[in-house]
């Protein structure tokens, strides 16, 4: 597989975690206060997902850039 196969693979496997993560929590019968500590680590995961994705482009950014 090529990098860029790989990266959409990765995003499309993040997406699905994050996707069964959230509803798994929010449609169990909890408080709000709960519920908000669930969403701060859903927003937490998300922003580390951002920061791996960032970082992987920008691999693959800079080995495109060498060899030309």
């Amino acid at each position: 597989m090529k990098k860029i196969e790989w990266l959409i693979a990765i995003l499309f496997m993040g997406m699905g975690v994050m996707c069964m993560a959230l509803s798994a929590v929010s449609f169990r019968s909890e408080s709000l206060l709960q519920f908000g500590g669930y969403v701060k680590t859903f927003l937490f995961c998300a922003v580390l997902i951002t920061l791996i994705l960032y970082l992987v482009l920008k691999w693959i950014g800079l080995s495109w850039m060498k060899k030309q």
